[in-house]
């Protein structure tokens, strides 16, 4: 089947790649000019490396990534409040650099089938072809366009003009160090404060990502203008761990973006052309799925196409993903909106009930995510 791939982040290369193996002509257009990638570190779950293991990418994956065994959630006075026991099964849960993964996923696609500065302008359905028009003239048509463009898709909004990201009410702030800093590897942590939250993540080689979010306004520019001096000043009452990550960390390489999520959709699916990662089901980052949905997303869409027809395989993958990925939004928007209150009665509330809760309760309640159907 001749497919078109429109965005080559970790969605889009990941399906492309599966696909490619399996014998699709597939080509891949993204509108910058290079794939350079720019990002921290994420977590890939157990679930989403026993879901590539039949395409053999979860090996080179796991060799780059590092274990995590656990989240521990602590109170911005180092209170412990309670962990999030990882790896529950026989695969393990890493993490690993953005640009490391996407490195890996862009061995599986055929240089010469990614085609950069090809930013679509629109494209047009007959019952089973879709021709795509490009801003830079070129058009071509396909049996099959799966649309990864993100958060912001240009394909989307044609579906669903009224899908409009919607603002989660805080901003974040991402680097990583290089320094080995004594901080316990396989563990994350987590600290909950008033201020907001902070985030150390172990990454491959003693290196470390770090994350903090604060309750803003939207394109707050108060915080646009924060740079290392500013962050070690607004976090200089939390644990000592915070403030060796932040002393550690070079005054460039410091990332911001405000953070948003995409209402449910009814259907990721129009026709010949289907929606996958972010583009579908954007959510905001504190499961720790993004990635992991998007990876999710492809290998469920190439099992369906290689074992059924392709009616029958969009029908099926719109099934499977929409109820999937809804869950992943509505609860990770849930936890998002504890863990970012500021008022001292809710976080005492908040605070002792994770306290009373078992760790084990607590890891049941992400145990949906190790039970998505693949095909």
């Amino acid at each position: 089947m001749k497919i078109a791939v429109i965005g080559a982040g970790i969605g889009g290369l990941t399906a492309a790649g599966l696909l490619c193996q399996t014998g699709h002509d597939v080509s891949v257009y993204e509108k910058r000019n290079s794939l350079n990638q720019v990002g921290a570190g994420l977590g890939i779950g157990s679930n989403v490396l026993k879901a590539l293991k039949q395409y053999k990418m979860a090996y080179a994956i796991e060799q780059e990534g590092a274990s995590l065994r656990k989240i521990e959630i602590r109170s911005d006075l180092d209170v412990f409040l309670n962990s999030l026991i990882m790896n529950q099964d026989e695969h393990e849960n890493i993490t690993i650099h953005r640009n490391v993964l996407h490195e890996i996923l862009k061995t599986y696609v055929p240089s010469d089938r990614i085609y950069l500065n090809h930013e679509l302008k629109e494209f047009k359905q007959t019952a089973d072809t879709v021709r795509l028009y490009f801003e830079n003239g070129v058009e071509e048509q396909f049996d099959l366009v799966i649309a990864a463009d993100g958060i912001h898709s240009k394909v989307r909004t044609n579906i669903y003009p009224k899908a409009i990201p919607k603002y989660a009410g805080y901003t974040c702030f991402r680097g990583v160090v290089n320094e080995n800093l004594d901080i316990e590897q396989e563990v994350a942590l987590e600290y909950w404060g008033h201020k907001g939250r902070f985030g150390i993540v172990p990454l491959k080689d003693n290196e470390l990502y770090w994350f903090c979010t604060m309750n803003a306004k939207e394109n707050d520019l108060k915080f646009k203008s924060f740079e290392k001096p500013h962050l070690q000043a607004y976090f200089n009452q939390f644990p000592n761990e915070v403030r060796k990550v932040l002393d550690a960390q070079e005054e460039l390489g410091i990332l911001q973006h405000d953070m948003y999520d995409l209402a449910p959709l009814k259907s990721f699916i129009s026709g010949r052309v289907v929606l996958i990662g972010d583009a579908a089901h954007a959510t905001t980052p504190n499961m720790g799925q993004g990635a992991g949905q998007s990876i999710e997303d492809a290998v469920t869409l190439t099992n369906l196409i290689n074992d059924r027809d392709i009616e029958s395989a969009l029908k099926r993958y719109d099934k499977l993903r929409t109820k999937h990925t809804k869950k992943v939004i509505l609860k990770s928007r849930k936890i998002g909106k504890s863990a970012q209150t500021s008022s001292t009665l809710k976080i005492k509330i908040r605070n002792n009930m994770l306290k009373r809760l078992s760790s084990k309760s607590l890891s049941k309640k992400v145990k949906f995510l190790q039970k998505a159907k693949l095909k």
